[in-house]
């Protein structure tokens, strides 16, 4: 009876070996996708502040003052570590004369590595303002 007892319960650790890997692997692949999310979104945020300060130092009596497209060139230069295009808005309330106010958003695509935790892509933004001061 012990014989049989054994053989009918062969091959049940390697069973509950792979169920616990695929767990754990399904845990490590989620918090990856889910960190690449919050880098994503911190991104944004952090990126959206510093090209509104770097816009709002070079106002129209800069040398060269800032545009769409040099914000957009400043925010690219940055972004590291993200596979994606950033995509860039830049405006200036009522125009890119001292006082007036520089608004830039930062949105980027998230798109998961596997699909584990994050089923579909999604974008993620951050927004920012400051006054030109020059």
């Amino acid at each position: 009876m012990n014989t049989s007892r054994r053989n009918r319960e062969r091959g049940s650790g390697l069973l509950e070996g792979a169920l616990c890997f695929s767990a754990f692997l399904f845990i490590v692949f989620g918090v990856m996708e889910l960190a690449m999310a919050v880098y994503g979104y911190n991104f944004c945020h952090y990126a959206a502040e510093d090209a509104s300060r770097w816009a709002s130092t070079r106002g129209a009596n800069y040398p060269t003052p800032a545009t769409a497209a040099s914000v957009q060139s400043y925010v690219n230069n940055e972004a590291i570590g993200l596979t994606n295009e950033l995509s860039v808005s830049t405006t200036w309330t009522p125009n890119n004369q001292p006082g007036s106010i520089v608004q830039v958003t930062v949105t980027y695509t998230v798109i998961p590595l596997t699909g584990v935790t994050l089923h579909s892509n999604f974008q993620v933004s951050g927004t920012a303002q400051m006054v030109i001061s020059n």
